[in-house]
């Protein structure tokens, strides 16, 4: 219990009258119910539990709900009806409650993620990434060619397995223009990003009067050679790229 302690001067010692400061601290919490629209809440207590969190939102059967906190690092962790949280820290923290026993884990930008539904919107994906400009989220495929999230688009997060999302460069259009030049000729090539280099190797051929050989693409800014089993994607070719159709060098042994 904090008193006031009221000082002296030359006429006596340091006193102590017992009036007990009216002093009272708010502890705030930005609560969002099954997204990432918050209002917030106000607390006495600055530790409250889960069920204490869901009561002030004015949630009745607390029972049927599953509570995620927001950690300041990207992370989500699921707070426990009788778990405490803590308020006191920097900042306001944020959870989202959920009414659902089951909890879709996936990992965002290699931190853990919870959900309360089955699916995700990518604005919330989005949100709750938080990118560095220029940057757009994907979905990792291993051994295969990474998905594009959409920010308008919704997850699956329930099929089997856990998503991993990824950053990557900006996702191309769904199809775009590049140059595409041999001896000298340069023509304007509308392409995809999921047909390989070697069906677009196919593709030009005959605008350069299918010139016969083992062709290949290059990119003209690095001179590096471009896989023909792979695509457009996966060789990151950007909207205005200059490819070069050559005759494949075959290196001496």
């Amino acid at each position: 219990m904090d008193y006031e302690k009221i000082e002296s001067g030359a006429d006596g010692p340091m006193r102590d009258d017992g009036v007990e400061l009216n002093q009272t601290t708010d502890y705030r919490l930005n609560y969002g119910d099954g997204g990432l629209t918050f209002r917030q809440l106000v607390f006495a207590d600055p530790v409250p539990v889960g069920r204490q969190i869901l009561e002030h939102a004015g949630v009745r059967d607390v029972e049927q709900y599953a509570l995620v906190a927001l950690l300041p690092g990207g992370a989500m962790e699921d707070i426990r009806l009788d778990e405490p949280m803590d308020l006191r820290g920097r900042g306001i923290e944020r959870v989202v409650a959920f009414r659902t026993d089951v909890l879709q884990r996936a990992f965002l930008l290699g931190r853990d993620m919870l959900w309360g539904r089955p699916d995700i919107s990518g604005h919330d994906l989005y949100a709750l990434a938080d990118l560095a400009e220029g940057e757009a989220l994907y979905i990792d495929v291993p051994g295969g060619t990474d998905i594009p999230v959409p920010r308008d688009g919704m997850v699956d997060l329930a099929k089997p397995g856990v998503e991993r999302f990824v950053a990557g460069p900006p996702h191309p259009p769904a199809g775009f223009d590049i140059a595409v030049s041999y001896n000298g000729i340069v023509r304007t090539v509308r392409v995809t990003p999921g047909e390989t280099i070697a069906a677009l190797i196919e593709m030009v051929r005959p605008q350069f009067g299918n010139p016969g050989g083992d062709l290949v693409l290059v990119d003209a800014a690095s001179g590096r050679v471009l896989e023909p089993t792979h695509t457009i994607a996966q060789e990151r070719v950007q909207p205005g790229a200059h490819l070069q159709l050559r005759p494949r060098t075959v290196q001496g042994g």
